[in-house]
């Protein structure tokens, strides 16, 4: 049996060809790739049913590299169905999404690296993710600090406490563990062609209740107004899938209406609009 990773870096992509360049050039600038001779990570890319050369330009990259590259292609369902297949497939203890038009620093493993062999045991079970910074393709920030570093918090104070302060893009490296849980279709909702991929995440604060650790330091490159997103157009094409969702947060999380009343508000908001939108036929 293969040794468990360090790391599973998940690429899903769509006809990004001529940008998936980048994830493959931040890896290999990275200034940790092995520990004692051996590769602490793979590269997972789904391809959601691209058209363009991506297959083959991969199959070039799986030829010429030594650390281990994973390919698997699917027909197009859309950026969950894609980071589903990514979670099932993962090998690494932690995993890191990287979008196909992505570029990152290249002590990114190596800080996360250090970060998590620094926590005690029971700091990593109770850890869910360590969150860092972004700046876009021109080197300027993109958000603001997080406001609490260097110590664990739980993530439900952190994704719904902050989300007015400005953080704008972030990035964090999860743990694989509690993706693999949460990232599963209830049977409800197995007929839904799409469900949106914030649904998972809600499972993830709200259903396993990890903590959070965050550095006020800046790892991912983040480009601006680039077309061809995975999930363009889904709230048009599968309003059914928004609406399940927002029914599951209105009947499952009520608890949190009187601490985050403008959030579960939202939900309210958006089961009136999809209902609408599913009794029109999506119109």
């Amino acid at each position: 049996m293969q040794d468990k990773l360090f790391l599973t870096l998940f690429t899903p992509t769509y006809n990004r060809a001529d940008k998936l360049h980048r994830v493959y050039n931040s890896i290999k600038k990275q200034t940790l790739l092995k520990k004692d001779g051996k590769y602490i990570f793979e590269w997972i890319v789904v391809d959601d049913g691209s058209t363009d050369n991506t297959k083959a330009l991969v199959e070039k990259w799986q030829k010429e590299s030594q650390f281990p590259i994973r390919y698997f292609y699917q027909e197009n369902q859309g950026k969950p169905s894609a980071s589903r297949k990514g979670i099932e497939e993962a090998r690494g203890e932690l995993f890191l999404f990287a979008d196909s038009d992505d570029e990152f620093l290249p002590d990114t493993f190596e800080i996360f690296y250090d970060v998590w062999q620094g926590f005690s045991d029971d700091e990593k079970a109770k850890c869910g993710g360590i969150g860092v910074l972004c700046q876009d393709q021109f080197g300027q920030r993109v958000g603001c600090d997080y406001p609490v570093t260097h110590q664990l918090i739980p993530s439900l104070k952190a994704v719904f406490g902050w989300r007015d302060i400005g953080l704008g893009e972030t990035w964090a490296v999860l743990k694989t563990e509690n993706l693999k849980k949460a990232f599963k279709i209830p049977d409800v909702a197995k007929h839904l062609k799409f469900i949106p991929e914030s649904f998972f995440w809600s499972r993830i604060v709200f259903e396993i209740r990890p903590y959070s650790f965050f550095i006020n330091k800046v790892l991912r490159i983040y480009y601006r107004n680039e077309s061809g997103n995975i999930s363009d157009n889904v709230r048009l094409k599968y309003p059914e899938g928004f609406l399940f969702e927002s029914k599951w947060f209105i009947t499952r999380y009520w608890k949190i209406a009187w601490r985050y009343p403008k959030i579960y508000l939202k939900h309210i908001i958006k089961l009136i609009y999809f209902s609408w939108k599913v009794r029109n036929g999506a119109r």
